[in-house]
């Protein structure tokens, strides 16, 4: 063995003896129910870890400009703001809020009340001077005085100044109450169906039109015509267009004066209401949606050393905020996963331990499904990555076509195998419910996984030619596009061609999932203490080099052997038991007596017996050791577990009844009692149905050597006999066999029993002639050294016979 071989052996061995033996723990390790929930949480973790979408990280710091480091792909699919049409849309939306002006009504009086009071005011002034000084212009240094104070006092009232020469106009009237009426019904006049703005209008509010709230009544009116709207910078031509109407019959120097004033009168008594303005407008910025365009999953959002667009950059930024905002999301999706995970563990673990009963391997099955669940799931992971690098290289294969080639029957295939088509179906439903979270069509891949497991296990349970796996992974590739076709109905989607892909990738899954668990279950035979159909068809080979040595060494076992192998295979296949190991475990259950043959009966020569010189419990003991020896030679040769065990319980507790006997006849009578245990096997008691059939089997095959006159009505009773000696010494008591079960067993062992019991017929043998043509008289039974047999007597059968 070259080192390399030889260190593999090593690693090998020692993880056997790992998931074996617990005694390297620490005692409170050794608990099987803190190994169940330690396996069991340690499993949930990874498998949520692989089954919960991950963040990728991107990194925030690419600018415009910059070169992208690696090829950037969205995960999932995600809307990013459009920021150029969002923010196109915002202004359009702004500008689209009429401005609003509030509407002072009261403008009119104060102008009025102002006016009447400012020409009373001077009116009083001037009342004292003589009204022919005044019209001529000669006035005292007092009346000037007078008229000066009054006509401060006037523009202060009025708030304007007022040009000399219609200051004059007005004192040549002596600022009477008709002249004062004549200029408030021009200003009136002006504001009875104009309004007056101190703004300009913008193109929006024309088109817009603006928003009028009166101060008063709090009444809002929308404007679209601004016609009548003045602005008070054209205050002159707005006062001598409605002088030309309500002053056309007065004098022109009235009117003129009256213009100049009333236009400098004017106030605007519609005004801009800024903040309202604003505020509806951000009212309108608000309520504007942003402009978002789709991302779809898979897209290539930038490749690996091209530069950085702005559209690149606002993809990049939102998939990271995405990524970042949903944080607290993943690790709810984590716990929830985690949580699912274990249930289905805690199940699959629990189902288990019930249906296998085999307490000697619990260890191996837990961690044997709990690498099988890894190993799925990390192949279903690496199938989505692969389908994604199919995409890439061949766009014309769309990635949700490539998901098919996925194997997702290997983990419930590779079950079946090597344990049980029952729990198979049991893990097919376990993993294709959690497999189907990585994809967005949840149902369909679930059901597409969860038959092809179902028909991946049922056609590769009992496979005993590495062929097999090939037949099985073509028949699911099969089943594989009869689903897609029949999920293709069901969605609609056969008229898409990606449906042709999707069938040959369907196929490929099922030859894909074959080939896996061929090339991976013969690692896991040889760490695992499991026992395939194929490996024990190798060791039912009489090939071996240990029947070889047996047909040489112990001739009269290996015919037993032989013999036993053959009656329990049929009672086996009668049970619905593993025939298959119950034939090998006959073939190997007595090669302990390859270290001793000479004291067992079948290989004894010459009618010498070596136990005449060794005491009744010294031959017990080395009758027994054979069961120890047999052990011994089978860890040396590698068989494997269930045959071991079938090795060790072949006999249970038995009692060694000759020499039981003899010892009890020849002990010395001053022994009361005589122990029973010094002369019992050491066991176990089967445990298992092959164990306790090849029990029954040597039971009936040693013993029917003693049967004479062996019709098949005493062979029935023999072996009912038999059967019920070995049940009431209870060496069936832990294995599964029923009552059903006994019957259906005495059925199949009388029926053999009696085929190798059968007689012959006496054929005479044909008459010699000599040379000179005598005949010679002719030899019985056909044979010319042999006497007859005695008529009317039977005779058992020889050990040739017994084997035709």
């Amino acid at each position: 063995m070259n080192p390399i071989d030889r260190t593999l052996e090593r690693i090998t061995s020692w993880f056997r003896k790992s998931i074996r033996d617990v005694d390297f723990l620490p005692p409170f390790a050794r608990n099987r129910q803190f190994q169940m929930w330690t396996t069991a949480i340690l499993l949930s973790i990874i498998v949520a870890y692989l089954l919960t979408p991950s963040v990728h990280f991107i990194p925030p710091n690419y600018k415009l400009g910059s070169i992208a480091t690696r090829d950037i792909r969205a995960d999932r699919d995600f809307f990013v703001e459009d920021k150029a049409a969002t923010e196109l849309k915002r202004m359009e939306a702004a500008n689209a809020v009429p401005a609003i002006y509030d509407l002072d009504v009261d403008v009119p009086e104060r102008q009025r009340l102002q006016i009447a009071r400012a020409f009373s005011a001077m009116e009083g002034t001037v009342r004292g001077i003589d009204r022919t000084a005044l019209s001529v212009g000669v006035l005292t240094v007092k009346d000037l005085a007078d008229i000066a104070r009054g006509r401060k006092e006037l523009e202060q009232i009025l708030g304007v100044s007022i040009p000399e020469h219609d200051f004059q106009v007005f004192l040549k009237h002596r600022f009477s109450a008709d002249t004062s009426t004549k200029v408030i019904k021009l200003i009136t006049s002006v504001y009875r169906t104009e309004w007056i703005t101190n703004v300009s209008f913008l193109t929006r509010d024309a088109r817009n039109g603006i928003i009028i709230r009166d101060l008063k009544s709090q009444q809002e009116e929308r404007l679209t015509d601004l016609s009548p709207i003045w602005h008070v910078q054209d205050a002159v031509n707005l006062a001598r267009r409605k002088a030309s109407l309500v002053l056309k019959e007065e004098r022109e120097d009235i009117r003129r004066a009256a213009i100049t004033l009333t236009s400098r009168l004017i106030q605007p008594n519609l005004i801009l209401n800024q903040p309202a303005t604003e505020k509806e407008r951000q009212v309108a910025l608000d309520g504007v949606k942003p402009v978002l365009y789709q991302v779809q999953k898979g897209e290539v959002i930038t490749r690996e050393g091209q530069k950085i667009t702005p559209s690149d950059l606002e993809k990049i930024t939102a998939l990271y905020k995405l990524e970042s905002d949903s944080a607290l999301d993943k690790i709810a999706m984590y716990a929830g996963m985690l949580l699912l995970v274990m249930f289905f563990a805690f199940t699959l673990y629990t189902v288990a331990r019930r249906w296998l009963r085999k307490p000697y391997r619990e260890n191996a099955d837990r961690i044997f499904l709990s690498l099988t669940i890894l190993l799925h799931f990390l192949l279903v992971k690496a199938g989505i990555f692969v389908a994604g690098a199919v995409n890439r290289a061949f766009p014309f294969i769309p990635t949700e076509a490539v998901y098919y080639a996925i194997p997702f029957a290997f983990g419930p295939m590779l079950v079946a195998f090597l344990i049980m088509r029952k729990l198979s179906l049991l893990f097919g439903v376990f993993t294709s419910i959690l497999a189907a979270f990585l994809f967005d069509s949840l149902i369909s891949m679930t059901l597409y996984a969860l038959l092809g497991s179902i028909v991946g296990s049922y056609y590769i349970a009992h496979c005993r030619q590495r062929s097999s796996f090939l037949r099985a992974g073509f028949l699911l590739g099969v089943v594989n596009v009869g689903v897609i076709l029949c999920l293709g109905l069901l969605e609609g989607s056969l008229s898409d061609l990606s449906i042709l892909a999707k069938l040959a990738m369907g196929f490929i899954g099922g030859l894909v999932s074959g080939i896996f668990v061929a090339g991976i279950s013969p690692l896991f035979e040889s760490v695992f203490p499991y026992t395939t159909d194929i490996k024990l068809l190798e060791l039912a080979n009489l090939n071996q080099p240990i029947f070889q040595r047996m047909i040489i060494e112990a001739p009269g076992t290996y015919h037993h052997s032989v013999v036993l192998g053959s009656m329990v295979e049929a009672a086996a296949e009668s049970i619905g038991a593993n025939s298959l190991l119950a034939k090998v475990g006959a073939y190997y259950h007595d090669i302990g007596k390859l270290t001793k043959p000479l004291y067992f009966i079948e290989n004894q020569r010459n009618g010498e017996n070596r136990h005449e010189k060794l005491s009744p419990r010294m031959s017990s003991r080395v009758i027994t050791a054979h069961i120890k020896d047999g052990c011994d030679l089978a860890i040396q040769a590698g068989l494997s577990r269930d045959v071991l065990n079938i090795i060790r319980e072949h006999h249970g507790t038995s009692l060694v009844t000759y020499f039981y006997e003899k010892a009890r006849k020849d002990k010395d009578p001053s022994i009361r009692a005589l122990p029973e245990s010094d002369f019992r096997y050491p066991g176990p008691k089967p445990q298992s149905r092959e164990s306790g059939l090849v029990l029954l089997g040597d039971v009936m095959e040693a013993s029917s050597r003693t049967l004479t006159n062996p019709t098949p009505a005493r062979i029935r009773h023999f072996v009912q006999e038999r059967i019920e000696r070995v049940v009431a010494d209870g060496q069936l008591d832990s294995c599964a066999l029923t009552l059903m079960d006994l019957n259906l067993i005495t059925e199949s062992f009388t029926r053999i029993l009696t085929g190798m019991f059968h007689h012959r017929i006496d054929y005479p043998a044909p008459p010699a002639r000599e040379p000179n043509g005598r005949k010679e008289p002719p030899a019985t039974n056909g044979h010319l050294d042999r006497k007859p047999a005695d008529k009317g007597k039977d005779r058992p059968a020889s050990s040739a016979e017994r084997a035709a």
